[in-house]
């Protein structure tokens, strides 16, 4: 393709962003077989337009904030599957599991096996209603419902969360970048996501590649605070979280 013009760049450009992909000033300028300062000429139109954040040596794909949580609940997608059924295997009968809202862990909510002595807490109603057809004693946690994730914020909610010793937290990704961690697109739902990882023996982060090197608006916790990475992302796109001290789980 012509790349000889900054509007062919720019969609070249925006399009790798647009994967989840960071862009080094250096190496792309090498690519293109243009200057350093003309490639840079190009991400900052590009942070103009609202693709990218400049950061020094290159460029970040900015995460936007997703629809609400109501008008994502009907989509299924077979990347779904895949990442429930690799994470399925990390749940055993008789464990305290918290469960995040949001698509990705409605779905495993919904393919979760009978747990009699188990214990499912959660704050999102949909999740709630799901693993309780499973065969599950539930524990749904009160308080606001947030139109993002549809589920419950506010301090209410975080101090109950803090109050009970879980086995396995199993968390949704707004965006996740080896560097800056997990984050999430609302505030209230980041405190919920923290308080819930910082409840759990062991958190597992259930994500698409799309959202690897993303930083959503609101940390909720560094790489080095999370257990497992499940991910269709490659090996490659999974390295940097690998060498965090993550463990990776390719699908």
């Amino acid at each position: 393709m012509d790349i000889n013009t900054p509007e062919a760049r720019q969609e070249t450009l925006r399009a790798r962003l647009e994967r989840g992909l960071s862009l080094s000033l250096s190496a792309t300028a090498a690519e293109f077989d243009v200057s350093v300062d003309t490639l840079r000429r190009d991400l900052k139109a590009l942070e103009v337009q609202g693709y990218a954040r400049c950061i020094r040596g290159g460029a970040m794909p900015v995460a936007r904030p997703a629809r609400p949580a109501l008008d994502r609940m009907t989509e299924t997608a077979a990347t779904h599957e895949a990442l429930v059924a690799a994470t399925l295997p990390l749940i055993e009968d008789g464990m305290v599991l918290m469960l995040d809202g949001g698509t990705t862990v409605l779905a495993l909510a919904q393919a979760l096996p009978p747990l009699p002595n188990g214990l499912i807490v959660t704050p999102a109603p949909a999740v709630a209603l799901a693993a309780l057809a499973a065969g599950t004693p539930v524990q749904l946690v009160g308080g606001r419902l947030s139109a993002y994730g549809a589920i419950a914020v506010g301090h209410g909610t975080v101090e109950e969360i803090s109050g009970i010793a879980s086995d396995l937290a199993c968390l949704g990704a707004c965006g996740i970048d080896a560097t800056f961690g997990l984050g999430a697109d609302d505030m209230d739902e980041a405190a919920v996501k923290r308080a819930m990882i910082d409840a759990a023996h062991r958190s597992v982060v259930m994500t698409t590649g799309e959202k690897l090197g993303r930083r959503a608006r609101h940390r909720v916790a560094p790489c080095k605070a999370l257990g497992v990475m499940v991910s269709n992302a490659t090996a490659q796109q999974t390295a940097p979280f690998a060498r965090t001290g993550m463990e990776i789980r390719n699908v």
